[in-house]
């Protein structure tokens, strides 16, 4: 394979992705969505400057320098890597941001001037990176490297689990969490999080997943799942029963809990349901 092909390089960039090489094997990914936060903004410029020149595998999607702007920019855009600062005063500081995403599902590189926070970042955080300012293009090049393979082992783990029938979530207080997707009930829209509802151990579990649930519902096997509602995913395994409550209606799972079939849904769950039984798998 030719890296330097240009109808390869055109047809990578319009596809979003990056080719790279290590150690003459070749690779395909899509290209690293990255966050930077920081209350100053020559340190964002510098940071994007030094991304845009050496970086390709890097997509700067957004930048915000308060916790509440970090907060509101890391829902809309999803991003696979934070660059974050840690003292912003008076608004607050890099670990705010993180207490407020608790199930965030992204990685960290610490950038900032006082390297004695890098202790609580490893302790609380275990981020991909600590840079510290001013930092080099070496030093950069080293976290970035770190947080390709954080991304690669995360990718190959999901993959891995999809053809086991699980998902993998990451939690900030245990790290990657797995649910076999038989295990799960329903999954329920919260804004742009989702709650799994779970069976484990003979008891319900629920996991907020910052993901929304059509995300959730992109992880999932078509078959046993179905949308019931706009804001319900259900496994038709655990429907115990179902009924008409005028043009809607309501499912009743073995474990004696309910979700709703909207008008639009109808139809649609009651032929899967009925395939679903027919097929013998309940």
């Amino acid at each position: 394979m030719n890296l330097q092909d240009p109808d390869l390089q055109v047809f990578a960039k319009k596809m979003g992705l990056f080719i790279y090489s290590i150690s003459l094997n070749f690779y395909i990914m899509k290209k690293i969505n990255t966050l930077i936060v920081d209350d100053e903004e020559s340190a964002i410029n510098t940071l994007r400057g030094m991304l845009g020149s050496y970086f390709p595998q890097i997509e700067v999607v957004a930048a915000a320098n308060n916790v509440e702007d970090a907060l509101q920019k890391a829902a809309a855009h999803q991003p696979n890597l934070v660059f974050l600062d840690v003292e912003m005063p008076p608004f607050g500081s890099g670990f705010d941001f993180l207490e407020k995403c608790p199930n965030r599902n992204f990685g960290v590189i610490f950038v900032t001037a006082y390297p004695k926070y890098a202790i609580k970042a490893i302790n609380d955080v275990q981020p991909w990176g600590y840079l510290v300012k001013p930092y080099s293009v070496n030093e950069l090049t080293l976290a970035i490297q770190k947080a390709e393979e954080k991304i690669r082992e995360l990718n190959d783990l999901n993959n891995k689990l999809n053809e086991e029938h699980s998902i993998v979530l990451p939690d900030a207080r245990k790290g990657n969490v797995v649910i076999r997707t038989k295990d799960i009930i329903y999954c329920e829209a919260d804004g742009t999080t989702t709650d799994i509802f779970y069976q484990k151990e003979d008891k319900i579990q629920r996991f907020t997943a910052s993901k929304t649930l059509k995300d959730i519902e992109e992880l999932l096997p078509a078959r046993p799942f179905c949308r019931s509602h706009h804001s319900y995913v259900v496994n038709l395994a655990f429907v115990d029963r179902y009924e008409r409550t005028g043009r809607n209606g309501a499912i009743h799972f073995k474990n004696g809990t309910n979700a709703p079939i909207s008008v639009g849904k109808m139809e649609d769950f009651e032929d899967r349901f009925l395939l679903f039984i027919s097929a013998g798998d309940v």
